[in-house]
């Protein structure tokens, strides 16, 4: 069972070496877990950018990390433990390329706008690591469990656009608000129904907020696309 210590920040996220999934800190983190914390700056255009800073989490508290690759190396060795472990990649990860030194980029895509290109070498592996890579197996379906609650409900008029396809949701077509963060405060980026039910498949009821308020039409929609 994972050793947890306390940590607080406004807006900071950990992703877990058990399942190399990332939730929002909410008071505490798992001990040798990656943590990020985030800032916001106006540069004098008032253009505004998210800044991070990677750290990780040990039994005497939270040590910060020189920068992103520092970060990587600590969880390309998390990374072969979990596939030794389980025999496949994690859920959130793709092989992205070789190299003729015979070192291998594995994409893992931590979020939407948290990525890492993690390398993985002969020495981490302990032999070839595209072999390594080619004998594992591609993770299955995995039922969607998130953090937060996720929202779902007839849009309310035609403004709010889809953050996956782009273009806007009409009025009364099923959106799926997905929650997020800024300094901690809750809000909702929305997606048209079928444009990320897939993602959300397996998600349990009581995660889906809005979802006892939908017509007997709707809820069937949503029973086949994401519990059937």
């Amino acid at each position: 069972m994972a050793e947890w210590i306390e940590f607080s920040h406004d807006w900071a996220y950990y992703i877990t070496p058990e399942t190399f999934d990332m939730y929002k800190v909410t008071g505490k983190v798992p001990v040798g877990s990656i943590v990020l914390t985030k800032t916001q700056e106006t540069l004098d255009n008032d253009i505004k950018i998210t800044n991070t800073d990677y750290a990780i989490a040990k039994s005497d508290g939270v040590v910060n990390l020189a920068d992103k690759r520092a970060a990587s190396k600590i969880l390309a060795k998390q990374l072969v433990e979990y596939m030794r472990s389980h025999n496949e990649y994690p859920h959130n990860t793709s092989f992205d390329k070789a190299f003729k030194n015979r070192n291998v980029d594995v994409l893992y895509k931590a979020s939407d706008y948290d990525k890492f290109k993690i390398r993985l070498t002969p020495e981490i592996v302990g032999n070839d690591p595209e072999e390594f890579l080619m004998n594992l197996n591609i993770a299955g379906k995995k039922k969607f469990n998130p953090q937060d609650d996720w929202k779902i409900e007839p849009a309310k008029s035609s403004r709010s656009k889809c953050k996956t396809c782009g273009h806007n949701i009409e009025k009364d077509l099923l959106r799926l608000g997905e929650p997020t963060y800024f300094q901690d405060h809750l809000n909702y980026k929305w997606h048209h129904f079928d444009c990320i039910a897939d993602d959300i498949w397996g998600i349990s009821e009581d995660k889906l907020s809005g979802y006892g308020s939908l017509g007997d039409a709707e809820k069937a929609k949503v029973r086949k696309a994401i519990w059937d």
